[in-house]
């Protein structure tokens, strides 16, 4: 007999989480050994849960006690699901190791529970950080949900080349992704996929409007279980959909909102269709360009990348900001290290956005010029600038001449932008980028010197770009320095960021210019 050591949520009388993956795994004929991560009455959907919390400790003193039992060496396959917390992660990581070591040929399915649409994230962001850093690289194999694999890869699946892209860059072996992108040919129809090291498999089924809660988790045990069994992981991805299916017929005619496991069983196991896998549709797709620009002292610097993979970075010099629109990338989304949106009033700390970023930069927070109001943007010279942003309200300040300095870039800008166009040509500051890449931690040093331009370029490098693209030779036309090639690059990631809908606003709420242009910076 085989077994699973399964480290998910228990519901009383919903059946979620644990509770419909214990079912499965045992009505297929499996032993289960069950360490709960929660404990509930019902699905939160009904109403209060009735919530009793299971802390790390308290998971891992279940788990020795199974240890000591000697029932490591007997575990055949490993199933995780809910978390409530980082350290609930880290002891199952504990425990997947222990088990390995114990038997090495234990198969590890981890379903990565962490959001889904429309609400996206309904764990922790810390629990998601976890999940996709520590515990899905320990899988053989994973199977999230449509968004969960676009959280997990910062990815956005269009089609099922996007999502097969997705799904080979994790680590797992194999990745089902148990809901997809609606079929091209079918909307009506659900689509599964199955990614695996050398070979691709897709299920249609028909997209129901209702479901009841815990079809994933279902899903998910009897892909496992299947496994177990003997089968290949074509074939259980067959038999897993057809049982899950046979499920919900039997949910539809009882009229009921919870998996009717029990009534459904031998339809779960036995399913009276036969769902048969056929290859995906993988189409050549065309280059998606977004560009990074950052300023130089004789025009702008534009790195631009392909957000599909095919086509290496390029970097271009442009005379005048708006060259951009017409390079022959045409990119879709364009970040800029420089102000859009200008105050009527200055204020100390500059605009919203601005103080919002020091707040995250800490040491950096002199990175952030405050921007002009716009009646000073208008002059120039700078005793006229200083006067006029110190005129436009109580409290206002001076100018910086670093600010001042950077008045026609800003003013190049400003000429032709617009709200509409603000959805293409975006603000962003790259010491913020540089923050985010490290997870909230600033550059320790300043660009400006040698620690500091080595320091950036090994961040750049943990996010793709190659050491040659950041060493090549500067273009000399527009009077490119080292760190405007480094910002220019963190700029254009943001844009992908963008593109994809991954980016975060400082502040979440931006503030609007008397032009309606949005005053905000995006990374």
């Amino acid at each position: 007999m085989k077994t699973v050591l399964m480290i998910n949520s228990q519901a009383a009388s919903s059946q979620i989480g644990g509770s419909a993956g214990d079912f499965a795994l045992k009505r297929l004929g499996i032993n289960v050994i069950f360490l709960p991560t929660l404990l509930v009455g019902r699905h939160p959907g009904w109403g209060d849960p009735g919530r009793v919390d299971i802390s790390a400790d308290d998971l891992s003193t279940l788990f020795l006690a199974v240890r000591d039992q000697g029932l490591l060496p007997k575990i055949d396959g490993i199933l995780t699901g809910y978390f409530r917390s980082v350290r609930q992660i880290t002891a199952a990581c504990a425990m997947i190791d222990q088990v390995r070591e114990a038997n090495p040929s234990v198969l590890v399915a981890v379903d990565p529970v962490m959001g889904d649409e429309p609400d996206g994230l309904y764990v922790p962001d810390a629990v998601a950080q976890g999940l996709a850093r520590d515990l899905v690289p320990k899988a053989d194999l994973i199977t999230p949900n449509c968004w969960e694999l676009e959280h997990l890869t910062d990815r956005t699946l269009y089609d099922d080349t996007t999502a097969i892209e997705a799904a080979q860059s994790l680590v797992p072996d194999w990745v089902f992704l148990t809901s997809s992108c609606s079929s091209a040919s079918a909307p009506d129809n659900l689509v599964h996929l199955a990614v695996g090291p050398t070979e691709n498999w897709k299920v249609e089924v028909q997209k129901l409007a209702e479901v009841p809660k815990g079809t994933g988790d279902l899903l998910a045990a009897l892909l496992l279980g299947r496994q177990l069994l003997g089968q290949s992981p074509r074939n259980a991805f067959e038999s897993a959909i057809d049982g899950v299916q046979g499920v919900l017929a039997e949910a539809r005619r009882l009229r009921t909102d919870e998996l009717p496991l029990v009534a459904a069983q031998d339809r779960m196991v036995a399913p009276r269709s036969r769902i048969t896998a056929r290859p995906p549709d993988i189409r050549t797709r065309q280059s998606r360009w977004v560009a990074g620009v950052d300023g130089c002292p004789g025009g702008w610097l534009a790195v631009l990348l392909d957000v599909t993979g095919q086509k290496t970075p390029v970097v271009r010099p442009l005379l005048s900001f708006w060259d951009v629109l017409s390079l022959p990338e045409q990119p879709q989304k364009i970040a800029v290290d420089m102000p859009i949106g200008f105050p009527t009033v200055a204020k100390p700390g500059g605009r919203k956005c601005e103080r919002s970023a020091r707040k995250k930069l800490g040491g950096r927070s002199s990175s952030v010029f405050s921007a002009p109001c716009r009646a000073a943007l208008i002059k120039s010279k700078y005793e006229e600038a200083s006067r006029a942003n110190v005129a436009s309200g109580d409290g206002a300040p001076k100018i910086t001449k670093q600010s001042f300095g950077l008045f026609p870039k800003m003013r190049e800008i400003d000429t032709r932008i617009s709200p509409d166009l603000q959805t293409r040509v975006f603000e962003t500051h790259p010491e913020l980028i540089f923050t985010t890449i490290r997870s909230g931690q600033p550059c320790q040093h300043s660009k400006r010197t040698s620690e500091g331009l080595e320091e950036r370029k090994g961040e750049l490098c943990s996010i793709g770009f190659a050491d040659d693209f950041l060493d090549q030779a500067l273009p000399t036309n527009v009077k490119a320095a080292r760190d405007d090639l480094l910002d220019a690059c963190a700029c254009a990631w943001v844009a992908q960021r963008a593109l994809l809908g991954a980016e975060k606003s400082y502040p979440k709420k931006p503030e609007k210019d008397a032009r309606g242009l949005e005053m905000v910076i995006r990374v």
